[in-house]
Order: structure tokens, then C-alpha cells, then sequence
């Protein structure tokens, strides 16, 4: 008899998840589509222009030009919009593929959680959270921006990391990397791994095949393969300044010593990602699925935080990776807010508030350094590197 009321509870708890799940769907989806009216910058000054140009130019024949200083892995869904959703409104299309991602990212999220919290309904919460997160829906919503996207294949990547699927967790951030550099931000992560013999030096040969793969459809349709190489060394010159409201250091310095500081932000920046990489690597701590989680949130706070010339939205992937560490360390769960605020804030702010939001971050990328490496200090000592050790 208790074995039947046992039973009931446990049926009658799971039409509660799923009905406060489908209702968070449908509520998620509401406020999307409440946003999709609004026109950023970016969207009237770039992503709207290039759909022009793609239709004004014959299709998918306009990719033979430079007309768009990003990689052409997102363009091509402009080109897909512009033909096969013609008929939507064209900010609706446009911003359709991040919107998706949305989800995408948030059941990416729920899987890694699921890892931690076999039984029970975390990995619930912690999709709902990822829908429901202010720079999430500004991002995309409001924004159209495709930081959620490449966000998207990095927490892909951990996540087949974390169940030994390493080929498929390289081709993950080879399309990452093949959207936007600044998925380079988890970098630290596959050094990691690599240097553990967790993942193989032939794996990471998917990054470049995957990229290869990428552009040879621009290439095909006429555009030179060596422009198609140096995007990203395109769009380094392409602005000027310290930073574009991003909540990091160089809320402090002045612009006019620009040509001083970047070469000493970049050489920081490596600099500190060596030290972390080799903090990591020195310890003979087991390589579970805490460390590399906790390990992504510091490396993707620590990179946008010392590198110049970062915009707001770059933060992207520590907001996604601070929701993850605060469901595998909940004790720490205030790190995940102040994270949270401090980017909306720089999404939102004025330069006093996002001078404040820089303080809250950098206090606490300090914190999240700090606990890492009282965690490695602490360990004790093995030979074991054996990867997913759920906690």
C-alpha cells in the first residue's frame, strides 16, 4: 500500500514539473514575441542592411562581396531568411535563429545540471532560469545579436566533454569559433584537457576543419578564401576603443592611451589565461565535472574582464556558465546574481552604473579565482585524471 501512494506522489510531482514547465515555455515565448518590434542600433545599422544587400544582390551570389564583417556561418542565416521567410517581417526572421537558441542553450543547460542532480527537478529550474534571464532576452529578443548562439555550441561542448565525447565536444567549439572569437573565452577548458590526455591534439584538428568547412560556400559563391581567413583579424581594426560599455577594468583608463594599453591588455590577458591554464594543470586533482565547470565560469569572466576593446554583450557566456556553476556549487549561488546584474547593467546603465557593475565583477571574478584555487590547493593528491566524477 505505501508502494501505490509512493507512486502517486511520484506521478502526481511529475504533472506538476511538467505543467509548470510547458506553462514557463509558453510564458517564455510570449515575452519574445513582445520584443521582436524593437529596432538596436545593430539591427537598423548592420543586420537589416545586409539582408538588403543579400536580396538586392541575387541571393546567395551577394556572398561573393564583403558586405558583412562577421564570419559567414551567421550571414547564412540572413540568406536563409531573406528566401525561404520572406514572407515574415524581416527584423521577425532575422532575430528567429537566436530566439531558437535560446532554447537550445537552455536545454544544453538542463543537460549539464541533469549531470549533476540525476533525480529531482534542478535541471527543470535551471532551464527555466536560462529562458527567463534578463541579457538572455535582451540579447536576443530585443537585440538580435548571436552571442546566445555561439553560447549555445560552448555549453555544448562542455557538456559532451563532461560524458567523454571529445570529438563531438571539439566540433561543437569549432562552430563556436566558427560564429564569433570570443568563444576562444573557454579555451582554458580544452587546454585542460588536453594537457590531462583527456582529449587528443588530433581532436582539436576539427576547430580549423570545421571553420574550412564553414566559409567554403562564401568561397564558392566568389569571394577570395585568404578574406574569408582573416574576418576576424578584419574586425580587430575595427574600432578604436578601450571599451563598448563592458563592465571590466577599462572603465578606468581614458581612451586617448589606446595605442599604450591594448598591447598590454592582450599581453595581461595571455599572460593571466597561462597562469590559470597552469594552475589547473600543475595539480594532480581528479578532472570532474565541478572543476571544468567552475573552470569555464572563471576563464569566460576573466578573459572579457582583462581584454580591451570588449563590448557589453561579450559577458555572454560567463551569464550562461554562472548559472551552471551556481546549480554545482549552490553555496555559491550569489556569484550567479552578481554576475547577472553586473552585465545588465552594462546592457542598461549609465557610465556610473556600469563603473559600479565593473567593481561587483571584478570582486567577484576574485572570489571565483580565489575558491578555485583553494580547491585545487585542498585535494588531495592522485594520478587519477579520469574525467566525469559526479558529485
Amino acid at each position: 500500500m505505501n508502494l501505490v501512494n509512493f507512486e502517486r506522489l511520484s506521478n502526481y510531482l511529475q504533472r506538476q514539473v511538467s505543467r509548470y514547465l510547458s506553462v514557463g515555455i509558453i510564458l517564455a515565448v510570449i515575452i519574445r514575441f513582445l520584443c521582436l518590434p524593437n529596432r538596436s542600433s545593430d539591427m537598423k545599422g548592420a543586420l537589416i542592411g545586409w539582408y538588403n544587400f543579400i536580396v538586392e544582390h541575387g541571393g546567395f551570389s551577394a556572398f561573393k562581396e564583403g558586405f558583412s564583417d562577421y564570419t559567414p556561418l551567421y550571414v547564412y542565416w540572413i540568406f536563409i531568411a531573406s528566401w525561404l521567410l520572406a514572407w515574415l517581417p524581416k527584423i521577425m526572421s532575422i532575430k528567429l535563429l537566436s530566439i531558437t537558441f535560446d532554447f537550445i542553450c537552455a536545454f544544453f543547460v538542463y543537460k549539464l545540471v541533469r549531470l549533476k542532480y540525476s533525480v529531482g527537478n534542478m535541471p527543470t529550474k535551471a532551464f527555466l532560469i536560462v529562458l527567463f534571464t534578463p541579457t538572455v532576452i535582451y540579447n536576443s529578443s530585443l537585440w538580435g545579436q548571436c552571442d546566445g548562439i555561439y553560447t549555445t555550441f560552448l555549453v555544448a561542448c562542455l557538456y559532451y566533454l563532461l560524458v567523454n565525447k571529445n570529438s563531438l565536444a571539439l566540433i561543437c567549439f569549432g562552430i563556436a569559433v566558427s560564429l564569433k572569437l570570443q568563444a576562444m573565452f573557454i579555451l582554458p577548458v580544452l587546454l585542460v584537457a588536453w594537457w590531462k590526455k583527456i582529449v587528443s591534439w588530433k581532436q582539436f584538428l576539427w576547430i580549423p576543419i570545421v571553420y574550412v568547412i564553414t566559409i567554403i560556400p562564401a568561397w564558392l559563391a566568389g569571394r577570395p578564401f585568404l578574406d574569408l581567413l582573416l574576418i576576424y583579424f578584419g574586425q580587430s581594426q575595427k574600432f578604436k576603443e578601450l571599451t563598448k560599455n563592458a563592465p571590466n577594468l577599462y572603465q578606468w583608463i581614458p581612451n586617448e592611451f589606446y595605442n599604450i594599453v591594448v598591447p598590454i591588455g592582450l599581453s595581461l590577458t595571455v599572460f593571466s589565461i597561462l597562469i590559470l591554464t597552469y594552475t589547473v594543470v600543475q595539480s594532480s586533482v581528479k578532472i570532474d565535472s565541478s572543476r571544468l565547470v567552475h573552470l569555464a565560469l572563471a576563464s569566460t569572466l576573466l578573459m572579457p574582464y582583462l581584454l580591451p576593446k570588449m563590448h557589453e554583450r561579450y559577458f555572454y557566456p560567463a551569464d550562461i556558465f554562472s548559472m551552471v556553476f551556481a546549480f554545482y556549487l549552490p553555496q555559491y549561488y550569489w556569484v550567479a546574481i552578481a554576475v547577472q546584474f553586473s552585465s545588465l547593467m552594462s546592457y542598461l546603465g549609465t557610465k556610473m552604473l556600469i563603473k559600479l557593475s565593473a567593481i561587483i565583477l571584478g570582486v567577484t571574478l576574485c572570489f571565483v579565482l580565489l575558491k578555485l584555487k583553494s580547491k585545487l590547493d585542498r585535494s588531495p593528491n592522485t594520478d587519477s585524471v579520469n574525467l566525469v566524477q559526479i558529485q
